[in-house]
């Protein structure tokens, strides 16, 4: 747990160093958007549409880990050297949690900075910190008078992953890596620790 904080905290920081940045600075960033979509790394408006795995668990002092499946979108906003603004919209469903016969859906609402930083153009690997909500149903959580079908409660993304530009209009994401931190009453200390794996393809607009 102690070392995901440090890799939030390290994502925070590059993104802080990101914004500091100014067009006076002899810093340049690589491949900035300067009105030529098809030259730059990061589009000014980017649409991403893909796959969403979950390792989830149910909390503290036992794994009680079950795998989820389901879909994800977002939208980017390229700011400058590299930093965009980012929302994300994400859902995941299981059948069986820990092979019994109540199930889980999970929808989540995050948004937050993201730093990219290109490799030779074609490769862009990015990190990112993301805060909002998430919303739990079709399933049961504790509370004090008992239990109930649906719960909210925060939520935060702290990760990365990797974009491949194919084309001036489309980039493949192969692989972005998420540590998932949700609050869901669970009975014990409602806080669940998760892992988020996606992929999918990436719309540069204009």
């Amino acid at each position: 747990m102690r070392n995901l904080w440090i890799l939030f905290l390290s994502c925070s920081c590059l993104l802080l160093a990101a914004s500091a940045q100014n067009t006076s600075s002899p810093w340049r960033y690589p491949y900035t958007y300067q009105g030529d979509k098809a030259t730059a790394v990061a589009a000014p408006v980017e649409i991403s549409l893909g796959y969403s795995y979950l390792r989830a668990n149910q909390g503290p002092g036992q794994c009680g880990c079950f795998n989820m499946n389901g879909g994800t979108a977002e939208v980017a906003f390229y700011i400058d050297h590299g930093l965009s603004a980012v929302a994300d919209l994400t859902g995941e469903h299981s059948a069986s949690v820990n092979g019994g016969p109540q199930g889980l859906s999970l929808v989540s609402a995050t948004a937050g900075p993201r730093f990219t930083y290109p490799i030779r153009r074609r490769y862009a690997p990015f990190a990112q910190s993301l805060f909002g909500v998430v919303h739990g149903f079709d399933s049961y959580f504790p509370v004090t008078s008992g239990t109930t079908g649906a719960a909210n409660s925060f939520a935060m993304l702290a990760g990365g992953g990797l974009d491949i530009r194919m084309k001036s209009y489309l980039t493949v994401r192969p692989i972005q890596a998420d540590y998932f931190l949700t609050h869901l009453p669970n009975g014990l200390n409602d806080r669940q620790n998760n892992l988020r794996l996606s992929l999918g393809l990436v719309l540069r607009l204009w």
